[in-house]
Order: structure tokens, then C-alpha cells, then sequence
């Protein structure tokens, strides 16, 4: 199982830093983003702390989604998916390479995207382990999620559409979690502990990833 996860994850890693077309269209969506936000709200900096949190979430939401959408992309027009589902790779092996490819690649957009906001918006990182933190907990809640449905909505019409209405429901909360805990790393004048937040966000991965990883099969096969 552990030889068949690393060669799948090898694959989708190996011809995506070949094409890099989900990364780079990731990116460029993230940085336009970041270009309207910074004209929309720099015009009071002393509120930066109040609305940075919130935008670093909105745009790593955003730009993820893109990326969930193009995740299956190879394994729909070849007939891939299914050449490894009759195979003998169990299809929770499937789920975790998938998942953590979209991890690696939104984290590949994560790093230039929120130092350029961290820049623009002057951004004081008080408390850099937590913010650290909930963005790894929270890419992995995104990861999660959007590959299941990725997976789900492969061959729908206008899953561009669709992938956002049914995910964004269920990631509402990991945005939500996200905005405190980031709220309170960059000094907002915000009344939370980060700590209770991290916890949620451990808990949500906890759940979802076994919840996943056990629908992963039975709706792919739907």
C-alpha cells in the first residue's frame, strides 16, 4: 500500500512540475486576487489587521478551488481512474495520494501568495507558530473535502460550478476557525484564543479524514 500511495503521488507530482498547469493557474488567480485587494482596502491601512485575516482565507479558498477543479482532469480524459480502480490499488490509497498532491500544490501557492499580502497590507506576524499552524490544518481540511468532491463531480457538467456549491458549505467553519487564529497571530484587536480554534481545526481533519477516506470508494464508484 505504502509503495502504491508514493507511486501515484509520484506521478501526479512528476507531470504536474513538468506542466505546471494547476499550479500556475493556482498562482496567477491567487495573485490577481491579492492585486484587487490590496487597491480595494489599502485605502485605510490602520484596518489592516482587521480585514488581512480575512482575505488571506478568501484567497486560499478561491485559489484552491481551482486547483480541486483541474485534480482529476488526467484520469478522466485517459480513463485512468479506472484502470486503477480494477487494479489491486485500494481505492483509500487512491484518495490519500490525490489528497495530498492538492495539499502539496496548495501549499506551493500558499508561500508567495501570503508574503505578498503580508507585505502589501504590512502584516505584523505576533504569534508566527499559530498562524503556521492553522494554515497547515486548514489546507489539509481544504484538501480533504475538495478531493472527495473533485473526484465525485469528475465527469459533471459544469463542475466548475458545482464544486464550490457543495464545499464551501462544509468549509465555511475552517474559514472561519482560520480568520480567528490569524486574526489573533497579527495582533488584531480580537478577543479569542487561537488555541481553541487549532483544536477545532485539528478535530474537523480528524473527522473528515477518516469520513473521506471512507466515501472515497463508494462514490467514486456511484
Amino acid at each position: 500500500m505504502g509503495r502504491q500511495y508514493l507511486a501515484i503521488l509520484g506521478k501526479d507530482l512528476l507531470v504536474e512540475f513538468r506542466t505546471r498547469e494547476i499550479l500556475l493557474t493556482m498562482a496567477l488567480f491567487s495573485m490577481l486576487l491579492v492585486i484587487i485587494f490590496a487597491f480595494a482596502f489599502l485605502s485605510d491601512p490602520t484596518k489592516a489587521k482587521d480585514y488581512g485575516p480575512g482575505i488571506i482565507w478568501v484567497t486560499v479558498l478561491f485559489s484552491a478551488t481551482i486547483g480541486q477543479n483541474r485534480l482529476f482532469d488526467r484520469e478522466r480524459e485517459n480513463g485512468c481512474l479506472w484502470g486503477l480502480l480494477l487494479s489491486s490499488v485500494d481505492a483509500g490509497t487512491i484518495f490519500l495520494a490525490k489528497a495530498t498532491a492538492q495539499f502539496i500544490f496548495t501549499l506551493l501557492m500558499e508561500l508567495p501568495t501570503i508574503l505578498l499580502i503580508i507585505l502589501f497590507f504590512d502584516l505584523p506576524l505576533v504569534q508566527p507558530m499559530e498562524f503556521i499552524a492553522s494554515l497547515l490544518l486548514g489546507t489539509v481540511a481544504l484538501s480533504l473535502v475538495g478531493t472527495l468532491f473533485s473526484a465525485m463531480l469528475m465527469n459533471a457538467r459544469m463542475k466548475e460550478v458545482l464544486l464550490p456549491l457543495v464545499t464551501y458549505p462544509l468549509l465555511v467553519p475552517v474559514v472561519i476557525a482560520g480568520v480567528k487564529v490569524t486574526s489573533v497571530a497579527v495582533g488584531a484587536p480580537v478577543n479569542e484564543d487561537a488555541w481553541m480554534w487549532l483544536k477545532f481545526l485539528l478535530g474537523f481533519d480528524m473527522i473528515f479524514a477518516v469520513a473521506t477516506w471512507f466515501l472515497f470508494g463508494r462514490m467514486i464508484r456511484a
